[in-house]
């Protein structure tokens, strides 16, 4: 897909928010370091492994099983419910 400059999408163009100071004017400069190399621990020779003194088991893989989801329906009657008791004139609102 050719579209456009190349490193149009690379390049970032910023303008300053405010015009240079005069020459003598003090300007703070940071300097990022890189990381030291941190060590921790103790410096050892390489070694190599001792020979296992047994063999290791077989290992057998089977397929599993695929799950099986049933779902069991039953009708219910429906139940009856009785109207609230109440006597006219006790009623808060």
């Amino acid at each position: 897909m050719d579209a456009g400059e190349p490193g149009a999408l690379l390049t970032i163009e910023m303008l300053p928010v405010a015009a240079p100071e005069e020459v003598g004017v003090k300007t703070a400069e940071n300097e990022a370091l890189l990381p030291a190399l941190i060590f921790i621990g103790m410096l050892a020779p390489l070694t190599l492994n001792p020979v296992p003194e047994a063999d290791a088991p077989v290992t057998v893989n089977v397929a599993v099983p695929a799950f099986v989801r049933v779902t069991v329906c039953a009708p219910l009657l429906p139940t009856e419910t009785l109207p609230n008791g109440t006597l006219a004139g006790l009623i808060v609102s």
